[in-house]
């Protein structure tokens, strides 16, 4: 403001200057054709907001005092309204800061609400302490005295310090007596437990003391258990309580050093906001002077002032354009002494003004003034001032028009919730059609499904019915190949027989010989030329009719057909009639044979009359050999006819099965045929059981979609109908708790003047404890410190004690003397090398060695100690002096 007004003085005075000199009329040219008109610029002034005005020329009046006036009082007006700017712009900017101000302490009180969250953490912790160990302290102890929590505790202890500002500015020095005030009041909490532990422990030794004094013979049995079990339970509760304390302790030294980071940090917040301060005043004071260059660039009589159009040299006082040789010297003085008349009238019109700006500036200082005590009288405000101000009176109108929205919305939620029982009874008729639709969709699926499972099930029944009948006529097929082998069995066992037959036959006729005594006969019967070669005959052909059945018999297995039956039945039968016809020459030829063997031409006359006797014998023998013979034979023919009517009997069999055969062949094509069509129908039935449990699975699968659906749709409902009454609940919850909240709000006011005297109490019986505990400690660590010095100087009183006792008393006391300083000095060297002295330690462990050995060790990756073996590193040696 001073420079200000030193620049409109400088102005001022620099105008009238200008007005006191010589003015001179332009020189015309050199040809004197002629003088150009002066001419003014003229100031316009449009209002205090624009600044442009324009100059125009305008011939010069007979009156010089008019123009100068108008230009002054335009100059005036132009300084008045720059002034007026520069008292908006800094009132706007004080507007800025107040509203930094104010974020500034919205943010400073929620750093002191999370102080204040930690601090009740702690008080808690207390209470929890207290508990545990069975202290009886009163409530209201924790609690502050004037009622409230800990950041309006802060808050409000600094306002008598801060008076003088408008806002309350939350630094490290009103920070701190509150800090203090809180830690000494936490001191003085745990110096009562303190107390109260120590007066708990003198009542259990003197309840100790009373049972030592009692007679331990009489009562020890009764007493001592019971004691023995509560002392256990209380040395229990005493060691809790003991680390209890231990991690209270822990945590007021970390909310200690909290406290002093704490401070600390607001200490460097608060140099940097100081200079940031300064920083924002230079920067202001350079804006206010370029703003000012700009506004009297702006000005157009500055511009004309700067730049001579009206002080210069081109102002001319002369009324008339001169010419160099016209107007009189007399004329130019009156002009000048008129014009310095008027300037000393405007120099004192200026002068009036500046002491006007004067008083405004002093006015202005007091409404600053007054403005900083109404911002502090804004913050204790009463009630009902309160109430009759403008922004109260617009908050109950938004009051009432957000009731009114209320209703509204509750009209609106009700309509809504009418609306949503109109749709959950359409959503519900909705899900009963599709339910019922469901069911008949499921009706006609199942109608469905049931016809297919009887055709599947008439299917299943032919199917085993045709297989019950494949398998009886597998058993009976398996029978009838069992009935054939033991008909070849049978077959087998004949031809065997007939052998036997034929070889009993040649034995027997071999025996005749032999009884008859006829060589030749015997020969013949024992080679057996023209028999044996028939009889090979036979048997040759007889392999080859068995070998023929075999090959029929193979291909009866394989082919099962019955013509290939019925021609090896025809086969085997001519084959019988074979051998039957053989068997008839064979018996013809027998015959031929037996009368040969009975006639003799070989010696007709040497010896007729032995052979007449021997033929005599030989009739009778051959007589009683044919009635052998004949009585034989009949068993045979019998076996024969046997043999015959079985042959017979086979043929009928097989006949009888080719016919049987040729009939099955006939069912077995027919069943096939069965076979091929239902099992063409088994697959048609089949892929339409597939199609049918495709459509079955897909209707299911949309059937279950559809259900889960409608049960995500119910448990919406559900959770939708919970969570209503679940804000229901919390609407009446809150409007009691809201109740319950004024209640204790009046109970809390009504506390809050007990509890501050309290405080006051308990402050200075903390500060009274804080000395005598710090006297104690002072006396406890010199007792400590005394006693200490005490017990060393008897250590060593003890020492030269000894040693002058075992000086004096023997004489071979020097050896244990050596002995001893030898030990000690072992003691001194290092236990690695026996060579060094110990120099250095390793803190882990604290073992000593030299320092040739630590480094030797430290040269390794793995450094271990070479005692205990224990890893330490390179910071964990240290050099020590013995």
């Amino acid at each position: 403001m001073e420079d200000r007004s030193i620049r409109k003085r400088k102005l001022t005075d620099e105008a009238a200057g200008v007005s006191t000199q010589t003015v001179f009329p332009v020189a015309a040219d050199s040809d004197g054709s002629g003088v150009d008109n002066l001419s003014l610029k003229k100031n316009k002034l449009t209002g205090l907001d624009s600044i442009s005005r324009s100059l125009t020329h305008t011939s010069y009046s007979k009156d010089a005092s008019e123009p100068m006036e108008v230009v002054l009082q335009n100059f005036q007006k132009d300084a008045i309204w720059r002034q007026m700017q520069d008292y908006k712009r800094e009132y706007s900017m004080a507007q800025g800061r107040i509203a930094q101000l104010h974020d500034r302490q919205i943010d400073y009180e929620a750093h002191l609400s999370t102080i204040d969250i930690y601090w009740n953490q702690l008080l808690q912790d207390l209470k929890m302490l207290i508990s545990r160990v069975d202290i009886h302290l009163e409530a209201n102890d924790l609690v502050l005295q004037d009622g409230t929590n800990f950041a309006s505790f802060l808050l409000n202890s600094t306002i008598g310090d801060n008076k003088h500002y408008g806002i309350k500015d939350i630094t490290v020095e009103a920070l701190k007596p509150a800090v203090e005030a809180r830690s000494e009041y936490t001191k003085e909490i745990i110096i009562k437990l303190l107390r109260i532990i120590e007066d708990w422990g003198e009542q259990r030794d003197s309840f100790w003391g009373t049972l030592r004094d009692i007679d331990p013979v009489a009562k020890e049995n009764a007493v001592v258990q019971g004691l023995t079990q509560e002392h256990n339970k209380i040395s229990m509760l005493y060691k809790k309580g003991q680390s209890d304390i231990d991690q209270l302790q822990t945590t007021c030294h970390g909310f200690t050093d909290q406290v002093l980071r704490l401070k600390n940090e607001l200490e460097m917040t608060k140099i940097r906001l100081e200079e940031a301060v300064e920083r924002l005043d230079d920067s202001k004071e350079r804006l206010r002077r370029v703003e000012k260059n700009i506004d009297r660039g702006k000005s157009a009589i500055v511009v004309a002032v700067t730049s001579g159009e009206i002080f210069g040299e081109n102002y001319s006082g002369t009324p008339e354009a001169a010419t160099p040789s016209a107007g009189p010297i007399d004329a130019k003085n009156e002009d000048q002494d008129a014009s310095r008349d008027e300037l000393l009238q405007y120099r004192e019109l200026a002068v009036t003004r500046l002491t006007e700006l004067e008083e405004m500036k002093a006015e202005r200082i007091q409404q600053r003034n007054e403005l900083d005590l109404l911002k502090m009288q804004l913050n204790h405000i009463p009630d009902e001032k309160i109430q009759d101000t403008q922004h109260v009176k617009s908050l109950l109108s938004q009051i009432q028009y957000a009731r009114n929205d209320a209703e509204h919305y509750r009209g609106e939620s009700t309509k809504l919730r009418t609306d949503l029982e109109e749709l959950y009874l359409s959503r519900r008729k909705f899900m009963e059609d599709l339910e019922a639709e469901e069911k008949n969709r499921r009706a006609t699926l199942e109608g469905e499904l049931k016809k297919l499972e009887s055709d599947i099930s008439r299917l299943r029944d032919s199917r085993d019915r045709f297989q019950q009948m494949y398998e009886a006529r597998c058993t009976k097929d398996d029978y009838e190949m069992q009935q054939n082998q033991e008909i070849r069995k049978i077959a087998n066992t004949r031809k065997d027989r007939i052998t036997t037959l034929a070889t009993d036959i040649q034995r027997l006729q071999i025996m005749l010989a032999a009884n008859t005594g006829d060589k030749d006969a015997f020969a013949f019967y024992l080679n057996g030329s023209t028999d044996k070669s028939f009889l090979d005959d036979l048997r040759i052909k007889l392999k080859n009719s068995e070998d023929q059945i075999k090959v029929l018999n193979m291909e009866l297995e394989t082919s099962n057909e019955a013509t290939s039956q019925l021609r090896e039945l025809k086969e085997a039968i001519l084959s019988e009639r074979r051998l039957k016809a053989q068997i008839d020459e064979l018996s013809v030829k027998l015959n031929k044979l037996e009368s040969l063997i009975g006639s003799s031409v070989d010696d007709p006359v040497k010896a007729l009359t032995a052979t007449i006797q021997a033929k005599d014998e030989a009739i009778r023998s051959l007589k009683q050999k044919v009635q052998a013979h004949e009585a034989i034979q009949a068993p045979l023919l019998n076996e024969l006819h046997t043999v015959a009517t079985a042959w017979g009997q086979l043929e009928e069999a097989t006949s009888r099965k080719v016919i049987d055969l040729a009939q099955k062949e006939d069912l077995i094509y027919k069943l096939l045929s069965d076979k091929t069509r239902q099992e063409s129908k088994c697959n048609l039935l089949i892929r339409a059981k597939d199609a049918s449990a495709n459509l079955t699975a897909v209707m299911k699968r949309q059937s279950d979609m559809q259900l889960d659906q409608i049960r995500k749709l119910e448990e919406r409902e559900k959770n939708l109908n919970i969570q209503m009454a679940t804000l229901e609940r919390e609407h009446t919850l809150l409007n009691s708790s809201v109740a319950l909240h004024k209640t204790k709000l009046q109970e809390y006011s009504q506390q809050n003047a007990s509890f501050k005297d309290k405080y006051a109490r308990q402050e200075e019986r903390l500060s009274e404890l804080q000395t005598m505990l710090k006297e104690r400690t002072d006396a406890y660590e010199n007792e400590a410190f005394a006693r200490k010095r005490l017990l060393e100087d008897t250590e060593s009183m003890k020492r030269k004690i000894e040693e002058q006792t075992k000086a004096e008393s023997s004489s071979g006391e020097h050896s244990e003397a050596a002995k001893q300083a030898s030990r000690y000095l072992k003691l001194l060297k290092c236990p690695s090398c026996d060579v060094n002295f110990k120099s250095h330690v390793i803190l882990r462990c604290m073992h000593v060695f030299c320092k040739q050995c630590i480094d030797n060790q430290l040269e390794y990756r793995q450094r271990k100690c070479p005692t205990c073996r224990e890893n330490f590193g390179a910071k964990d040696v240290k050099e020590i002096y013995l």
